[in-house]
């Protein structure tokens, strides 16, 4: 019986031999070379991107509210820098949803107004923060004020509201669990 017939070769060293084996080696790291000089180049080589916007504005029209510390402006889903609202099914001391509270209270603060966004970074889910203002009302103040929401550390004027708020019994520090403007 005869040995079935090769059609294809088995290595391209048999082919090519060491000249050629040398030569591939020498255009893969010449092709590498040329791909990590191309990315590492300064972009001013290439141009920049353009910057995303740095203030986002929305007529009433354009706004939702997600939840107690996160808005969706024309599309685009921004969260109020420096307040920390629970979460829906969070529960307040009387068993109320102390998250539907909060989402309530933002919803109160931004009906019918149009809403002006100052970007300032970004969470760590990559949405950006935001400075809010409805119909020229700071919405991260209005919501620690009334207790619906918690000041993140770092902002200390945040901070001083959300102690009142305590000590008044307010939002989340009191009994009660409407939401009112």
């Amino acid at each position: 019986m005869r040995p079935p017939r090769r059609i294809f070769r088995s290595s391209l060293s048999a082919r090519t031999g060491r000249a050629g084996r040398t030569a591939l080696v020498w255009a893969g790291l010449l092709a590498g070379g040329t791909a990590l000089a191309t990315v590492s180049l300064s972009s001013s080589l290439f141009g920049r991107a353009q910057p995303g916007p740095e203030r986002i504005e929305a007529d009433a029209s354009q706004v939702a509210v997600v939840d107690g510390e996160t808005l969706r402006l024309s599309g685009q889903v921004v969260r109020l820098a420096g307040v920390e609202a629970p979460s829906r099914g969070d529960h307040c001391r009387n068993g109320a949803d102390c998250g539907g509270a909060a989402t309530s209270m933002l919803a109160s603060l931004v009906r019918d107004r149009r809403i002006d966004c100052r970007l300032n970074g970004r969470d760590g889910m990559g949405r950006p923060f935001a400075a809010c203002d409805a119909g020229g009302q700071d919405l991260s103040r209005a919501l620690v004020a009334s207790g619906w929401a918690r000041a993140q550390s770092g902002s200390p004027a945040l901070a001083d509201l959300e102690l009142r708020a305590r000590r008044q019994g307010s939002g989340l520090w009191g009994q009660g669990t409407t939401a009112q403007p």
